[in-house]
């Protein structure tokens, strides 16, 4: 079965959400260095990034200082069978856009909201003027028993973080800043998007992917 990777690369081009401090990926060691005798034998190198950068997932703790923290949540609820819809030009995503697909969203309990933002990947205005949910968007996921929301755009909503708090404070998982989302297509598949167990923390860096089930 096919896997497609819905992952940003990391590296020190990648951008950060404004604000954030900048990816550095760092060498330790590398075969190319040359040491008082002979060539060094292994390659090393050191990554310090933000934990909401790239392609990551917020646990509950992100919003709520009582909530499961990343090295808490069940693995479980971040991968399964998911259901992708196409929310084009939408720059707020309703309840209305979201109640027709009802049903799927019960029957999966993993949705993907494919709205192309993606593509603005590297722009000025990535950060700034992505699409939105609404609270009442994010109730509607929660009422349907959704486990886990992914998104292509960057954050689900902005300040005062209403779809934040609607998801994660019923332990709802989101994952943002997917890519590549055209490939998937019509057909059936799994998501999966298994985070780091960073002790004690409020998300972390993800390599997201899908799986065809032809």
């Amino acid at each position: 079965m096919p896997l497609i990777d819905l992952s940003y690369p990391l590296s020190n081009n990648t951008p950060p959400f404004p604000g954030d401090p900048s990816v550095e990926i760092k060498i330790l060691a590398s075969t190319e260095q040359t040491g008082r005798e002979e060539r060094q034998s292994l390659n090393c190198g050191q990554l310090t990034l933000p934990i909401h950068c790239a392609t990551h997932i917020d646990a509950p703790y992100h919003f709520y200082a009582n909530g499961p923290t990343i090295d808490q949540i069940p693995l479980t609820d971040c991968t399964g069978p998911a259901v992708l819809l196409d929310l084009f030009d939408l720059p707020v995503i309703d309840a209305q856009h979201l109640s027709p697909h009802r049903e799927q969203l019960t029957t999966h309990r993993h949705a993907i909201l494919h709205t192309g933002w993606y593509r603005q990947w590297g722009e000025d205005h990535f950060f700034t003027e992505h699409p939105v949910l609404t609270a009442a968007a994010a109730q509607l996921l929660v009422d349907c028993g959704v486990l886990l929301l992914g998104v292509d755009f960057p954050s689900v909503d902005r300040s005062p973080h209403q779809a934040h708090l609607v998801l994660l404070g019923n332990n709802l998982l989101i994952v943002e800043n997917l890519t590549n989302l055209d490939a998937i297509g019509p057909r059936p598949f799994d998501f999966s998007a298994i985070p780091l167990a960073i002790v004690g923390r409020d998300g972390s860096p993800v390599r997201a992917f899908a799986r065809i089930n032809d």
